[in-house]
């Protein structure tokens, strides 16, 4: 295997360790114009001014939140639309070039990047491109004004990209730990004197961790505020479960509370805690598990981390366990504390820190706008839900430089589960560039929580070397809303464990203890561009799509995407979406698809019988006709006969609107029954190839003869035709069940009343309906009224009711 590379080397221009912070709060208007500058790097040499056929300017150049100190500043910008022909980017600082990203200005990431393009079997991959920069070794309290200029590969350079202008801070106040008591010789509880040192920090200072090993239980930050860890410094988790307070609410509906993290900044009067700063190039290490060395790579691995192995292997998340299961959780598992929590936070930023060995989770924000996370390493594998960013209910997310080696997803997006996320702000406004993803179930992931929606985002310009999947959407129909206007582009993928590119409906976390109402509507993802990706290596599919017959995933446009090597692609309950340029190097028989519609493979796509039935729907006759022939409870029917480029191999008919009878594709002619007599129905008959393209086709109206229905159904007798579900009510929803009705012609649907109003409606099939609502510890009583096709009913002997739960509780935040 390959040496693991070196973290670049501290020298002025090139990188260092940021072991000062941030004056936040500090009025920066009035600060000095920048000096004369000493010798500045100079540029190579034959630089050519901007003509017609140079390369296109960057765009939208500017600082991310917090990411500038005493004597530091960092840019990122948009590559260009146009960017073939580009081969790099030179920084200017007040018009002297200053160096080119990725050479001059080396992140966490960079070495990682550069060892997977220098090794030539990935000669073939699209090649990343860093569009960031960190200006190093600047002057307190001055004004800088930065462009950047696009190079090409004959040293041809853009126009200038529009300019941006920031300040650095003043020099900040330094409260060192030690100065209020702390040992940092990695045995005696600092958590008193590193919090007093917190407590006496003045606005824009720093609290500083520096020489040692101090090991605390939960902190709390505060707003404008540095915490530096130092390089060589680590802050270790306590391993005593008493140390964390218990109480921590992921959603403000959550009914599984949890251990609060070893650092925290939260509240729930969100935007109140402001200009939090964790960086100094030190390592947070959450103590949760033991660990077994490390890897080939120099990554930390885990010990095997699961409820079968926390007896054996478990420190701080075997003690939280046992204090959650000792105060009566169902869910103990799941009550393990994050690394770091920021909740309410208005402007974060996380860079050149090492972050190790969670109890769960790594980085959790929520309810956090514009945070930052720059140059910085999750190194998690192995370790049981180690997650390395979960970010929920914000926007303004900027993920740059970083490494990712994770035991579960690496870079998370999280939006709520049920109706009441329906009610909470969507998750967005995230970008994910120039980053080094390593081992992890999915390297840019969006979801199980997905029900106030995910969106916005764009994951670009990095290498994902290992994980188990490159892009994952996951779901369940009950959790509601999805994922939207995801663009993942320019992106490099190797080795992916199992599939390149996941969008599933069938997720189920075996760890989950939270409850919650169900959503109205069914969660689906929709709008997602893949666009210039590579992927060389899948354990399963290169593309897997499964959603749900009534919640079909919609709109995935796939383009200028190589499989090197990859297995072939399942698509199911997919439509209008289309595969441009799509291709397959080595894979036999590249698509599999079923039950999808509207799909179109176009120029370039690798195409074979099957992607081209799929984008051929059934065409019927131009006069194509149906005939019905009644009876009482029956229509017997004859239709044309539809044609495909492959196969029609079914008929679907509808009655009504709905599903009634399905046909195979050699048969023009069928019967419907289960119809209530002297009723008019319109039938409609589906042709179907065995894609699932499906095309309607003709309609006609038909009345049944015989005399009209006049008999109810029969719901059944005793005591548990009807009833709630056991253990199903929530505080505001109750599930609820029944045995079937009979009736001679058929049942149509079922109805619930709630005080004599109908509140929800099932149709005949069904045999159990949910409540949602409803009032927090209030009685209910429910009705169910059962309706044949006729339109007759009668009401179920029973009454059901249940008593919702208590209101959840909004914990405080100690």
């Amino acid at each position: 295997m390959t040496p693991a590379p070196s973290r670049p080397s501290a020298h002025p221009g090139l990188r260092r360790c940021l072991t000062t912070a941030l004056a936040l709060g500090t009025a920066l208007a009035a600060a000095p114009a920048v000096p004369a500058a000493a010798a500045s790097p100079q540029p190579p040499a034959a630089l050519r001014t901007a003509s017609a056929a140079s390369p296109s300017a960057p765009g939208h150049l500017r600082v991310p939140a917090l990411a500038y100190d005493e004597d530091s500043i960092s840019l990122v910008w948009d590559q260009p639309d146009d960017r073939a022909g580009i081969t790099g980017y030179r920084v200017y600082r007040d018009g002297s070039y200053i160096g080119t990203a990725g050479q001059d200005s080396a992140s966490a990431a960079q070495p990682y990047i550069d060892r997977f393009y220098a090794d030539p079997a990935n000669s073939r991959q699209v090649r990343v491109l860093a569009h960031h920069f960190t200006a190093e070794g600047l002057r307190p309290h001055t004004r800088y004004r930065f462009t950047v200029r696009a190079v090409d590969s004959a040293g041809q350079e853009s126009a200038d990209s529009t300019s941006v202008v920031q300040s650095t801070t003043a020099v900040p106040k330094v409260f060192d730990v030690r100065d209020y008591g702390a040992a940092g010789d990695g045995s005696t509880l600092d958590t008193a004197a590193v919090q007093a040192a917190i407590d006496a920090a003045t606005p824009g200072s720093k609290v500083l961790l520096s020489g040692g090993v101090f090991r605390t239980g939960a902190l709390w930050l505060k707003s404008d505020l540095t915490f530096e860890v130092a390089t060589g410094a680590t802050l270790l988790g306590s391993a005593d479960a008493d140390d964390y307070p218990y109480g921590y609410q992921m959603y403000a509906y959550s009914t599984d509370p949890r251990f609060h993290s070893l650092l925290n900044a939260q509240t729930w009067d969100y935007g109140s805690l402001h200009d939090i700063r964790i960086t100094g190039g030190g390592t947070i290490d959450g103590n949760g598990w033991k660990q077994d060395g490390t890897d080939a790579d120099g990554f930390p691995v885990s010990a095997e981390s699961s409820p079968a192995t926390l007896e054996a292997n478990g420190i701080l998340a075997k003690a939280q366990v046992a204090k959650a299961t000792a105060l009566g959780s169902t869910g103990a598992y799941s009550t393990r504390s994050n690394l770091i929590t920021l909740r309410g936070v208005r402007n974060a930023y996380l860079g050149d820190i090492t972050a190790v060995n969670p109890s769960y989770h790594t980085l959790v924000s929520l309810h956090s706008d514009d945070v930052t996370v720059a140059d910085t390493r999750l190194t998690t594998y192995d370790i049981n839900n180690g997650d390395g960013i979960d970010f929920g209910h914000g926007s303004g997310l900027t993920v740059f430089g970083t490494v990712f080696d994770t035991g579960d997803d690496a870079m998370n997006f999280a939006a709520g589960l049920g109706a009441q996320a329906e009610q909470d702000v969507p998750t967005g406004g995230a970008w994910i560039f120039d980053n080094y993803f390593h081992r992890g179930h999915g390297a840019v992931v969006a979801g199980s929580h997905t029900g106030a929606w995910i969106q916005d985002i764009t994951a670009e310009d990095n290498v994902i070397e290992g994980t188990d999947i490159g892009l994952r959407m996951k779901t369940a129909p009950q959790n509601g809303g999805g994922a939207r206007r995801v663009l993942f582009r320019d992106n490099a993928l190797k080795d992916i464990g199992t599939q390149a590119f996941v969008f599933t409906s069938a997720y189920a976390d075996p760890n989950a203890a939270i409850t919650f109402e169900p959503a109205p509507d069914k969660a689906h993802f929709t709008d997602v561009t893949v666009q210039h990706v590579t992927v060389d290596g899948t354990g399963q599919e290169s593309i897997k799509v499964l959603g749900v017959p009534d919640s079909y995933h919609q709109r995935l446009r796939f383009s200028d995407v190589r499989f090197l090597a990859a297995k072939p692609a399942s698509l199911r309950y997919l439509r209008d979406s289309s595969f441009d340029g799509v291709v397959f190097d080595t894979t036999a028989d590249p698509w599999q698809i079923q039950d999808s519609t509207g799909l179109s493979f176009g120029p370039g796509t690798t195409e074979t019988a099957v992607s081209e039935d799929a984008a051929r729907a059934p065409v019927w006759p131009q006069h194509a006709t149906v005939t019905a022939l009644p009876s009482d409870t029956a229509v017997t029917l004859d239709w044309s006969t539809a044609s495909d480029t492959s196969a029609v191999t079914g008929y679907r008919i509808l009655v009504d609107g709905r599903f009634a009878a399905a046909f195979a594709g050699g048969t023009h002619s069928g019967q419907v029954t289960g119809l209530a007599p002297d009723t008019v129905h319109t039938v409609q008959v589906q042709a179907v190839d065995a894609t699932g393209a499906t095309t309607d086709g003709p309609r006609a109206r038909v009345r049944t003869t015989g005399t009209a229905d006049r008999t109810p159904p029969v719901p059944p007798a005793g005591g548990s035709a009807f009833s709630v579900v056991p253990g199903s009510t929530g505080s505001t929803w109750a599930a609820l069940t029944w045995t079937a009705a009979t009736d001679d012609h058929g049942i149509g649907r079922y109805e619930l009343y709630r005080t004599g109003h109908r509140i929800a409606t099932a149709d005949g099939a069904a045999l159990a309906l949910t409540a949602t609502g409803l009032t927090p510890a209030t009685a209910y009583s429910f009705r169910l009224r059962v309706v044949d096709t006729s339109g007759n009913s009668a009401w179920y002997p029973v009454v059901a009711q249940t008593v919702t739960a208590p209101p959840v509780a909004l914990n405080p935040i100690p």
